[in-house]
């Protein structure tokens, strides 16, 4: 325990908002980050109906000096445009009152546009406006910033690059691959290719589907396992019929449970990741925790999360691309990969992004 003396700094205390530690540990793994900066981490709790993040800054003592946004989806409601306007106004007057308290605002650009929005421009305008509110701008990699300043037009000096963190020690290690798939019902021989997450459109599970089931002659000793829980119930009928319609294909259409995680993970080979459209993924992350040779596009962020363990990265612009990173995979050394992600993997150390994290904050005051 640290103690207070006359020549160290008081604490910076930080409001994060919205809480989303139940269905991701990304922010849990922050907060233990900056706590060993000396940066007290507070999140929103309850319910306020009107100002609900000035009124939680100020229902917060000691003061809170930072405000640090991650995503504003629970913040934008209505299924009508203009019912999401009204809302969208009275988020950006919320910002302006705190701010005039003296809050700094801190934005972490994890999505360049939120994923299925049915209003694609009005999502666009409303990061507008918040990155000229923010006082500093975090962004995960080097090669996305451009995209992003260019998108959300702000100054680049605005924004910092602090990548993201990995999952390594949040769920249960890996165990041996026979006792994983026994345990999951999978074939004991042959390469199983896992894709696991949230069933979304834009993940391209479909295009998968498809070239797996055009080309199975090329993979017919393996086995793609798709896991996960689709949040639409005609996306997930749509997938399982056409999931029943392609050889080699197994389906596990729940949510993965976090003590279930490891065992996908320990059966599995490859992971493939066939983003349509994608800027930082924690699904590429997990995977890369679990030190696993990875199948995606090299979109957004990925090429530079992965480093050097890019030898089954694919040209989404390529017809062939996904095609060709399946063949690929037949042939390279995939426990050589495996050691490469494992140390592209090391680059994203927790306490490097806390230090860094607390240092923004810092200048900021």
């Amino acid at each position: 325990m640290k103690l207070e003396t006359a020549h160290s700094p008081k604490p910076i205390h930080v409001l994060m908002m919205p809480d989303y530690r139940a269905d991701n540990p990304y922010q849990t793994l922050l907060e233990k980050a900056l706590q060993t900066q000396d940066i007290q981490v507070h999140f929103p709790w309850g319910y306020r109906r009107i100002l609900p993040i000035f009124r939680m800054v100020k229902g917060i003592q000691p003061a809170v000096s930072v405000l640090h946004f991650h995503w504003f989806t629970p913040y934008m409601k209505g299924k009508r445009k203009l019912v999401r306007l009204v809302y969208t106004i009275k988020f950006l007057i919320d910002i302006l009152i705190t701010r005039f308290l003296g809050v700094k605002v801190v934005w972490t650009v994890h999505n360049l546009r939120s994923h299925n929005t049915e209003f694609a421009g009005l999502d666009i305008w409303i990061n507008r406006q918040m990155a000229k509110l923010a006082d500093r701008i975090i962004v995960h990699h080097d090669s996305t910033l451009a995209q992003i300043v260019q998108t959300y037009r702000f100054d680049a000096a605005k924004a910092e690059v602090i990548p993201h963190g990995h999952y390594r020690d949040v769920y249960c290690p890996a165990i041996a691959a026979l006792e994983a798939r026994q345990a999951l019902g999978l074939p004991l021989i042959g390469r199983v290719y896992l894709h696991l997450g949230m069933i979304r459109p834009y993940k391209g599970i479909e295009f998968l589907l498809q070239t797996w089931q055009e080309n199975h002659s090329q993979m017919a000793e393996a086995t793609l396992l798709i896991a996960g829980k689709a949040l639409d119930n005609d996306y997930k009928l749509q997938l399982t019929q056409k999931i029943a319609e392609t050889e080699g294909v197994q389906y596990y259409p729940e949510f993965v449970k976090a003590g279930e995680i490891h065992t996908f993970f320990s059966a599995a080979d490859i992971v493939v990741l066939p983003f349509q459209d994608i800027l930082t993924s924690g699904s590429l992350i997990l995977a890369m925790s679990y030190g696993k040779p990875i199948i995606a596009p090299t979109l957004g962020g990925i090429p530079e999360t992965l480093g050097s363990a890019d030898g089954l990265l694919y040209d989404p612009s390529d017809p062939e691309g996904l095609l060709k990173a399946l063949r690929r995979s037949t042939q390279v050394d995939l426990s050589q990969l495996a050691q490469l992600t494992e140390i592209a993997c090391d680059r994203l150390d927790w306490q490097e992004i806390g230090r860094k994290t607390g240092e923004l904050y810092q200048k900021l005051l």
